[in-house]
């Protein structure tokens, strides 16, 4: 686990994982892999910082080039009319209404790669787009830096690097099933939230989101 110190600078090894942050989801590359070494190697500070900067970056730049592609990027989304039908949700409405159902698609299962490449053929506006895209990423790269140093802690355990007490086993276990439940229950509320929001999408139109009509907004900036 110490391969950073000999092959990289850690000023280095931070510039690439903010650009892998940064440009995987462009190529819809799950960047998951690189969250757990930002966790592993900074920790909680430094490591933060690195996922924060280099995702937000990941989801502004499918947003720009999506919007140079919008027209065949609405063609493709009519092969999925409940898929397209959810992503409308998330344009329709006033400011914090698209800042609140973004931060939901965030901490959703829903494939975000493709979510923010999608949701320029809607009315969603720029900054509820990033504002809450950046609030649902928060509790995901906690999720990540915790599992990233409880990973590195099992491997210097494993190599004999390291000895842990009984204290920290009880308290990395208790940690770990807590971690487990946080992301279960962001899970649930995230699915039952967006069923909330696809009933009142169904009342409203009239008819089910799987046949409504997706309409490409122009988006606003």
């Amino acid at each position: 686990m110490q391969w950073e110190a000999t092959a990289f600078g850690r000023p280095v090894l931070a510039l690439i994982l903010v650009a892998s942050l940064a440009f995987f989801p462009v190529l819809l590359i799950p960047s998951g892999p690189s969250m757990w070494l930002a966790g592993m190697i900074f920790g909680y500070g430094l490591g933060f910082v690195i996922i924060m900067v280099g995702t937000t970056i990941g989801m502004i730049l499918p947003y720009l080039i999506g919007l140079l592609f919008r027209d065949r990027i609405h063609q493709w989304l009519k092969r999925w009319p409940q898929k397209a039908a959810m992503i409308r949700l998330a344009g329709e409405g006033s400011w914090f209404h698209q800042f609140k159902v973004v931060a939901i698609f965030r901490v959703s299962p829903f494939p975000y790669t493709i979510f923010n490449y999608a949701i320029v053929v809607t009315s969603m506006r720029f900054w509820p787009y990033l504002c809450g895209s950046v609030a649902g990423m928060v509790p995901e790269a906690f999720i990540y830096i915790y599992s990233g140093r409880l990973i590195r802690t099992f491997a210097d355990v494993e190599y004999g690097n390291y000895h842990m007490t009984p204290v920290e086993i009880v308290y990395n276990v208790i940690s770990l099933i807590i971690a487990i439940i946080t992301t279960v229950a962001f899970t649930i509320y995230a699915k039952s939230a967006l069923n909330e929001l696809k009933m009142v999408e169904t009342n409203s139109d009239g008819s089910s989101p799987d046949h409504g009509n997706f309409e490409m907004e122009k988006a606003s900036t």
